[in-house]
């Protein structure tokens, strides 16, 4: 479900403005964002992997692997959206 919204949404930013070529600082905020997205999807997938090695039922281990995706999505933008309103 989450899938389908997010290419909708996607779909409807995408075409919803002019095209402008990104500038330096959108290439280093987006790359900022995706790094720190990276590192809490790092760590919160310790929650998953200390859940299958302890054999708990799949519907944990696979709900707790998406909340630590969408966590690490959410962290991500947050991070962008204050670069963008803080500066670097």
């Amino acid at each position: 479900m989450s899938i389908v919204l997010n290419g909708v949404a996607g779909a409807l930013a995408g075409g919803s403005g002019k095209r402008e070529a990104a500038d330096e600082r959108d290439r280093a905020i987006g790359q900022r964002g995706e790094y720190i997205g990276f590192y809490v999807m790092s760590i919160a997938a310790i929650v998953p992997l200390g859940l299958a090695m302890r054999e708990a039922p799949y519907f944990w281990i696979a709900n707790s692997l998406y909340l630590s995706f969408t966590l690490a999505a959410l962290v991500s933008a947050v991070v962008k959206i204050v670069a963008y309103r803080r500066g670097m």
